[in-house]
């Protein structure tokens, strides 16, 4: 799976073109992982960010979007979802313009990603696995 991950050179670049971000699956409740990435991603970023969960009416002081398709095109979609929902997820990001996915790492097998890191590629997305966003952040968006 190493060949199939993004290289930090790779890293570095996505996340210094991102403007805005979508957290799907974000959660209202603050010991989950969700509700802790997106409260980092909206005080610690300059990025416009979405929160966007079907069952999360607000979290965080704001509204959330039922669905990606109601909000503008992310240039990242940080992925909250089960494994088993990333092939739907990816769809979805592409369907909705956004151009790259940031899948959560030690969540699935790594069949299950290196496969999922394979589809949303193939859909023409830049995805990334296996990495903390909020480090990755930190190294390349000072």
């Amino acid at each position: 799976m190493e060949a199939d991950l993004l290289d930090d050179a790779a890293v570095g670049a996505l996340l210094t073109r991102v403007r805005r971000v979508a957290v799907l699956g974000v959660s209202d409740r603050f010991n989950r992982p969700s509700f802790r990435m997106a409260a980092y991603l909206l005080d610690r970023t300059a990025w416009t960010v979405d929160l966007v969960n079907p069952h999360v009416v607000e979290t965080l002081g704001r509204l959330c979007a039922p669905l990606l398709s109601d909000v503008p095109a992310p240039d990242l979609a940080v992925v909250f979802r089960a494994p088993a929902a990333w092939d739907a997820v990816l769809d979805e990001v592409a369907a909705a313009g956004g151009g790259a996915a940031w899948l959560p790492s030690g969540v699935a097998d790594p069949a299950v990603t290196e496969r999922a890191v394979a589809r949303g590629r193939a859909l023409g997305l830049v995805v990334v696995a296996d990495r903390d966003l909020r480090a990755e952040h930190r190294r390349w968006c000072p």
